[in-house]
């Protein structure tokens, strides 16, 4: 029986965990598609003038993922967004949502999983002296981390991993270019690694599970593989000194031997399914003349100004958002019919007083309380101690009947079961 009771209070929070966090997610969903019609533009803008710029130009999307609890959408004509929500969303919509959510992100992990798998059958390339060119600075510990790969797979020189990073390069590509070329490519891929590009790409990549539905998302994921590849183009040739002219001979080869992986956060230096992107590229590097001083300080200075925009832009969601809950002081008074009598009045906090999850009556004010209010009927139930997640959406609480003609006779109508109990729990907590 107490598992039949604990199936029954899981299915209830299931039902109210999915029509509360479908709401959040469409909400976050919205913000996010005007934060990314805003960046596309400004993209649009300052693509021109810098790749490395317009790479953490997409962080400025983080913020739009915790909009979610914003007293925005409770203001002026935005509350229409909430009424709408309230009224159309249903719990098996939210079933659906995340569970397609979570299908893609148990896939992306299981992808992950499987390369990691394939990177300890690989033997490793100890040739660090390119490695140890890149390890200076503040990030010299994390880039001498970087193991370098050697796969027999038909796929181009990529990198990824975040807290263990890492190298693949085909074997033939290692065995049939030139020193300079090997390094050539291996700057490319540890430009990716220390600029944070992986990290990037994932974020971007967990856009895209959270708001499957919007396809906007994928459009901007896009963009953000074509900036990073063209950031790094600009940075590989300011720092190992190859003519342009080369480079793109190196990226063409490439091109002609290799298919891309895109299916996990990986920087790729091909990617032979969009030529629009390659023509783009080889544009770029014929038309960007930058030195490798004038590329650092663009990155220091657009990680810089990013931080900024995004500290302050979650101080202001911290200041504008509703808490994860609330537990409400208010006392309400229902009669026996269930319409609400008072609401904390002083009258109310006069007659009722609670301590802890235990409410005390005093006789006489109670009896002036309801000759006031000429209560009809035995009994008049008291509430208190709800739980609040965002206006209209909570439950919980302590519900009790109190005998009008008799104040000692109370009877708790919310039993202390542990369903109950672990209602409450989940209910705070989601």
């Amino acid at each position: 029986m107490e598992i039949e009771k604990i199936l029954t209070a899981l299915g209830n929070t299931g039902w109210f965990a999915s029509i509360y966090w479908l709401s959040k997610c469409m909400k976050t969903l919205l913000c996010g598609l005007c934060v990314m019609l805003v960046l596309l533009m400004v993209r649009g803008i300052l693509h021109k003038k810098s790749a490395v710029l317009s790479c953490y130009l997409w962080l400025l999307l983080l913020p739009a993922a915790f909009m979610g609890m914003s007293r925005l959408f409770y203001q002026k004509y935005f509350v229409y967004v909430t009424v709408y929500l309230g009224k159309y969303i249903k719990a098996w919509y939210g079933y659906v949502y995340f569970g397609v959510m979570f299908l893609l992100l148990a896939v992306f992990i299981a992808r992950n999983v499987m390369l990691r798998k394939r990177l300890r059958r690989m033997p490793q390339i100890y040739d660090t002296s390119v490695i140890n060119a890149f390890a200076h600075g503040m990030g010299r510990q994390y880039i001498r981390r970087v193991q370098i790969y050697c796969s027999d797979s038909n796929e181009g020189p990529f990198s990824g991993g975040i807290l263990n990073p890492y190298i693949v390069v085909p074997k033939v590509t290692w065995e049939q270019l030139d020193e300079n070329s090997r390094n050539v490519i291996l700057s490319h891929e540890l430009t990716h690694i220390r600029s944070g590009h992986i990290l990037l790409l994932t974020i971007m990549k967990l856009f895209t599970f959270l708001w499957w539905v919007n396809p906007l998302v994928y459009v901007c994921q896009s963009m953000l593989r074509e900036d990073v590849e063209l950031a790094c183009d600009e940075c590989t040739i300011a720092q190992t000194g190859i003519t342009r002219q080369g480079y793109g001979y190196v990226l063409l080869g490439m091109i002609m031997q290799f298919c891309p992986n895109t299916n996990i956060a990986v920087a790729s230096f091909t990617d032979k399914g969009d030529f629009r992107r390659l023509k783009r590229r080889i544009t770029h590097i014929g038309r960007r003349r930058s030195d490798s001083a004038g590329l650092l300080w663009q990155m220091c200075a657009g990680a810089a100004v990013t931080a900024a925009l995004l500290l302050a832009a979650f101080v202001l969601i911290g200041a504008t958002s509703y808490p994860r809950y609330t537990v409400l002081d208010e006392i309400y008074v229902y009669g026996e019919d269930l319409e609400l009598i008072a609401c904390d009045t002083q009258e109310v906090r006069d007659a009722f007083w609670v301590e802890g999850k235990t409410l005390h009556v005093r006789d006489a004010a109670f009896r002036r309380f309801v000759a006031q209010e000429d209560v009809a009927g035995d009994y008049v139930y008291v509430s208190y101690g709800s739980v609040m997640k965002l206006p209209g959406m909570g439950g919980c609480g302590e519900v009790v009947m109190v005998n009008v003609a008799d104040s000692v006779d109370i009877w708790y109508v919310t039993a202390d079961t542990i369903e109950n109990r672990m209602s409450e729990v989940l209910l705070k907590w989601l």
